[in-house]
């Protein structure tokens, strides 16, 4: 059974209503093979979440790195690190302003903190598996040179909000971005890099031209989250609801993408597992709360994915 984009989009172009969506990622339909656009169900994330197997340890599930924060911003780091920590990254360094080590140490025990001084000391990056950056950083010190280094470590990087306004004000930055980044900008921040779009089915078609030609993942925010992966394929994220319409809910994605990558999941793996998690257990606070804040939907993560494997048994 498959369904017409329109139904997905807040404004929509009248050519649209002919775009058809089929329902999974697997589905092999004629309609499939004709169509980029396809439905996340329950049935595609079961077949990609990895179970964690005896013997693993702290090591097995990767180091994140995540670079967030300034000194009036700390909250967006904090919430960053929250959401890396339970989508369940092995280890987490937070790397923040010195004056957030308190608030670090006091909120999010479980991270490390590394100086933003050590981010341009030789060899400092080698040792994470994957590394986030922008939510709250602002005007950075340094920051053009520090993303430059991250770019030269030819790995995918989760950037998001202050590291996505970089971009936008450096092309030659952005011609060095790494194949497989994941970048999840809200509406104003995709215009921003891209130029302005009169709708959402404008922005779309952008977004598959430009994750085909840069080779990244981009992740188009909404009420409907749509993840363009570099063949131009779309995927379209259902969960999540007005509940959640509250500051730091991209802060906490920002987190659990970079968890996923550290894990070893491939981008595009690791972008549809987070969006449908994070609005998930959303959905699933949303029962008994009228709204939930991004601190809470972080701590939801772990037993929403637990909950899949859970009704599986059943």
């Amino acid at each position: 059974m498959s369904v017409f984009l329109n139904a997905y989009l807040p404004d929509t172009d009248p050519l649209s209503k002919k775009q058809v969506v089929d329902r999974g990622l697997t589905k092999q339909s004629a309609e499939a093979k004709a169509s980029p656009y396809k439905l996340i169900e329950l049935a595609d994330i079961r077949g990609m979440v990895k179970i964690r197997m005896p013997f693993s340890h702290k090591g097995t599930y990767g180091h994140a790195l995540i670079i967030a924060g300034a000194e009036k911003t700390m909250g967006a780091a904090l919430l960053c690190a929250k959401g890396c920590v339970y989508g369940g990254a092995g280890l987490i360094t937070l790397s923040i302003p010195v004056q957030g080590l308190t608030a670090l140490n006091t909120a999010v025990p479980e991270a490390m903190y590394l100086e933003r001084s050590e981010l341009l000391r030789s060899r400092t990056l080698d040792n994470y598996d994957a590394i986030g950056i922008g939510p709250g950083i602002g005007r950075m010190v340094d920051s053009h040179t520090i993303m430059a280094e991250i770019f030269a470590l030819k790995q995918p990087v989760v950037i998001d909000a202050d590291a996505l306004a970089i971009l936008s004000g450096h092309p030659d930055l952005f011609h060095l971005l790494p194949k497989d980044s994941i970048l999840s900008p809200h509406v104003k921040e995709f215009d921003g890099l891209f130029g302005p779009h009169k709708n959402w089915w404008d922005r779309l078609q952008t977004a598959r031209t430009e994750a085909k030609k840069r080779g990244v993942i981009l992740i188009l925010k909404n009420q409907y989250t749509f993840i363009v992966d570099h063949e131009g394929d779309v995927s379209i994220n259902q969960t999540g609801n007005p509940a959640m319409a509250q500051g730091g809910m991209g802060d906490v994605l920002t987190g659990i993408l970079t968890a996923y990558l550290a894990q070893g999941y491939s981008a595009k793996a690791a972008a549809i597992l987070s969006c449908y998690f994070h609005g998930k257990a959303g959905d699933e606070l949303s029962t008994t709360h009228f709204n939930v804040t991004a601190s809470e939907v972080a701590a939801q993560i772990p037993i929403t994915v637990k909950s899949l494997f859970n009704k599986a048994e059943d």
